[in-house]
């Protein structure tokens, strides 16, 4: 019983008014999950400025990375990227669970730019970040048409950080969770922040049915109340990971 406690307490601490939260480097954990696992394929949705498909890069050098991002202002960005790094492939589309277009909602802060309108609580907290500037229509494509047309290579990891656009994208995803993920970490929002944007317990039930479990959560963010608003959360394919 004291090993386990002293495992938990190693891994964990106490923050703002006890919640829980790991210490463990999120980047180095899904290093060591895939361990021995050989990652040909890193789907990484809300790419932005490639920071984090740079990261995700370092942990598994011999992959391509399909940066995905939508937001116009990206563009020149990655672009240059991908002309520095031939692992980095941009797509300058949105993710959904068909293709087709959609209104892109801008924000003041690129951080909040969503296919969803910001929710009153959102606006509330952030009223000048999550204030709409502007609107732009954007392609949108499901993954596994995405993968089909790109002669289904292999995805073993996806990342997710798309303002509320998850689930759409997972449902898009079915072939490819069931085929080749093994690991998916996203952003998952406790509380409303966008006008139908998925809640984590609806991405939780998607990707349970395809097989995943949650492993465990990172960098929660509580609002001025405490209420728990949003995580990173890792998901693994228990099966095959032998978890």
């Amino acid at each position: 019983m004291a090993k386990l406690l002293w495992s938990l307490m190693r891994k964990t601490a106490f923050k703002n008014k006890g919640n829980l939260v790991s210490l463990d480097d999120h980047y180095q954990v899904m290093a060591g999950l895939l361990k021995g696992k050989e990652v040909n394929g890193i789907l990484d949705a809300g790419a932005s400025t490639g920071r984090i498909t740079g990261k995700f890069l370092k942990v598994f050098p011999t992959a391509r990375a399909y940066a995905f991002e939508p937001q116009p202002m990206y563009r020149e960005q990655l672009t240059s990227l991908a002309e520095q790094d031939s692992r980095i492939r941009p797509q300058f589309l949105a993710l959904g669970e068909r293709q087709g277009s959609l209104e892109l909602q801008i924000t003041a802060s690129a951080g909040c730019t969503s296919l969803f309108k910001p929710s009153a609580r959102m606006q509330s907290m952030y009223p000048d970040e999550a204030a709409i500037k502007e609107t732009a229509t954007v392609d949108v494509v499901a993954i596994d048409d995405w993968r089909a047309q790109q002669g289904n290579p292999g995805i073993e990891v996806m990342k997710f950080d798309i303002q509320g656009g998850e689930l759409a994208a997972l449902r898009g995803a079915q072939q490819t969770l069931r085929e080749s993920t093994l690991l998916v970490y996203t952003e998952i929002l406790f509380n409303p922040l966008y006008e139908g944007g998925a809640l984590y317990s609806e991405i939780d039930l998607c990707l349970r049915e395809a097989g995943f479990m949650l492993y465990n959560l990172y960098k929660p963010k509580t609002d001025e109340n405490g209420m728990l608003m949003w995580s990173n959360a890792i998901f693994v394919h228990a099966g095959r990971l032998g978890l």
